[in-house]
C-alpha cells in the first residue's frame, strides 16, 4: 500500500510513536509535543475521559487526607500518581479528538503505518538474535529469546498484547495478510501467560458473540488447537514452563505462583477495615508501578532520598518482591510470581469506589455502546485477562492502543447505525 503524508495525520503517528514506546522520557516528549500542538482536546470531557477525570479527583481527595496523615515522605508517590492520571487523561483526549475529527480513511492509514513500524522492529529483532545465536530458531536455542521480541515497546508483554489487538482488528476487517502477520508478531514474544489469555478469551467470545454459523466456529476452536501444536514444535520449553505453572494453579497446593498470593493478600486488606473496603489504601500506597518505583527496589533511577514505601505495601506486595522469591522451590521473578495487577492496584489503592467508578464510567461506557461493538468485545475480553498480568494504565501503551480501536470501533458502527435509520425511515 502507497500511502502519502495527507493520507496521515502525521502528528497523531508521532505522538502515538512516542507515547507508547518503552521510555519514560520520550513518552513525555510526546505529551509535551501533542499539547503544544493540540492542547484544546483537554476541555471537551466526553466517553472514557470521564473516568480519568474522575479518578483524578478521588486520588486528590483522598491523597491529601494521606499526605496529612503520613506527611512529607508520601508527596513524591502522591505527585507520581497524579502525573500518572493526568498523562492519562490527555491521551483519551487526544484519542478522542483523532477519532472524532479525521476520516476513517485517514485513522485506518495512520494506525497501518503505526503497526508496520512495531512489525519491522520485531523483524529486525529476530535478524539480530538469530544472527547473535547462529540459529534460524533462536527459540530453540533459548527459551527466553521471546523476551527480545518487543518491538518499540522495550517490554516483550507489551507488543504481545498489542500484536492481539491488531490481530482482532485484521481479522473483522478482513484484512488477512495483515492478521497473520500479527499472529506472527504475537506468538513471537512467547508471553505465555498474555498467549493464554488471549487464545482462553478468543474462544469464549467466539462461541458467545460471534454471529458465524456453528461449524466455522468449530473451524477456529480446530485452528487454535493446531496453532498451539505448532507453536509447541517450535518452542516446546515455552509450553513446557506455562504448563507447569498451569498445573501448579490447577492443583491448589503450597506451590501455587504467588500472583494468586498476591490477590489474597488484597482481600484480605479490603475486607480488614470499613475505610479500606471503601478506599483502599490510596493512590501508590498498595499495589501499582508507582508504588514499585518510589519504594526503590523496582527501578535504579529513582534518587534514594525520596524513596518511600507505605506499611500496607510492604505488609503485601513489597513482601512479595523481596522475599517471597527467595524460597528454595520458585525464585524466578516472572509472570506467574508478580504481584502485578490492575485488580490488585484498583481494589488495594482506591478501594470500592474506585471500583464503582471504573465499572459504571469505563465498563459501563463500553457497554453503552454494546450492540454496535464488534472487534472491541473481543478485544475487552481479551484485556480484563490481562489485567490479571500488570499495571497497565501505568504503561501508557496497551490501554492507548485498545481504546483507539474501542473508539474506532464506535465510530465506525455509530456511522452505521446511523445510516441504517435513515435508509429504514426513507422506506417508511
Amino acid at each position: 500500500m502507497s500511502l502519502k503524508l495527507k493520507e496521515i495525520d502525521l502528528n497523531f503517528l508521532v505522538f502515538l510513536l512516542l507515547v507508547t514506546q518503552g521510555n519514560i522520557q520520550l513518552k513525555l516528549v510526546g505529551i509535551i509535543i501533542i499539547m503544544l500542538m493540540r492542547p484544546m482536546p483537554i476541555l471537551k470531557i466526553s466517553g472514557l475521559s470521564k473516568f480519568y477525570i474522575m479518578i483524578v479527583l478521588f486520588h486528590i481527595l483522598y491523597g491529601l487526607y494521606n499526605l496529612f496523615a503520613v506527611g512529607f515522605s508520601y508527596l513524591i508517590n502522591f505527585l507520581m500518581v497524579f502525573i500518572f492520571w493526568t498523562i492519562s487523561f490527555i491521551i483519551i483526549a487526544q484519542v478522542n479528538y483523532f477519532i472524532r475529527t479525521k476520516s476513517l480513511d485517514i485513522i485506518k492509514k495512520t494506525m497501518y503505518i503505526y503497526f508496520v513500524i512495531c512489525v519491522v522492529f520485531i523483524f529486525l529483532q529476530y535478524v539480530i538474535l538469530s544472527i547473535e545465536y547462529k540459529n534460524i530458531n533462536p527459540y530453540s536455542v533459548s527459551a527466553a529469546a521471546g523476551d527480545f521480541m518487543m518491538s518499540i515497546f522495550g517490554n516483550s508483554s507489551v507488543s504481545m498484547i498489542i500484536m492481539s489487538f491488531f490481530l482482532l482488528f485484521y481479522m473483522f476487517t478482513k484484512k488477512w495478510t495483515n492478521a497473520v502477520i500479527a499472529l506472527t508478531g504475537l506468538l513471537m514474544a512467547t508471553y505465555m501467560s498474555g498467549t493464554v489469555l488471549f487464545l482462553s478469551s478468543f474462544l469464549v467470545c467466539v462461541l458467545l458473540f460471534s454471529k458465524i454459523k456453528m461449524r466455522f466456529k468449530i473451524y477456529f476452536v480446530t485452528l487454535s488447537l493446531l496453532g498451539v501444536v505448532v507453536f509447541a514444535l517450535v518452542s516446546p520449553s515455552n509450553v513446557k514452563y506455562a504448563m507447569g505453572y498451569i498445573n501448579r494453579t490447577l492443583d491448589n497446593g503450597k506451590h501455587v505462583p504467588y500472583k494468586f498470593h498476591s490477590f489474597g493478600e488484597t482481600l484480605d486488606y479490603n475486607l480488614s477495615s470499613t475505610k479500606n473496603f471503601l478506599l483502599g489504601a490510596g493512590g501508590g500506597n498498595f499495589s501499582s508501578r508507582v508504588a514499585f518505583i518510589c519504594s526503590g527496589e523496582y527501578v535504579t533511577w529513582f534518587p534514594q532520598k525520596f524513596v518511600y514505601a507505605s506499611p500496607e505495601f510492604e505488609e503485601n506486595h513489597l513482601g512479595i518482591w523481596n522475599h517471597d522469591f527467595k524460597n528454595k522451590w520458585d525464585d524466578r521473578n516472572n509472570t506467574a510470581n508478580q504481584p502485578f495487577s490492575f485488580y490488585n492496584q484498583l481494589l488495594g489503592e482506591y478501594g470500592f469506589v474506585g471500583l464503582f467508578l471504573f465499572l459504571t464510567l469505563y465498563i459501563g461506557f463500553i457497554f453503552k455502546k454494546w450492540k454496535i461493538l464488534t472487534y472491541s468485545k473481543f478485544m475487552l475480553f481479551a484485556l480484563l485477562g490481562y489485567f490479571l498480568l500488570d499495571y497497565w494504565f501505568e504503561y501508557f501503551s496497551v490501554i492507548i492502543i485498545f481504546e483507539l480501536f474501542l473508539m474506532l470501533d464506535v465510530k465506525i458502527h455509530s456511522n452505521k447505525e446511523l445510516n441504517d435509520m435513515a435508509e429504514k425511515h426513507e422506506l417508511s
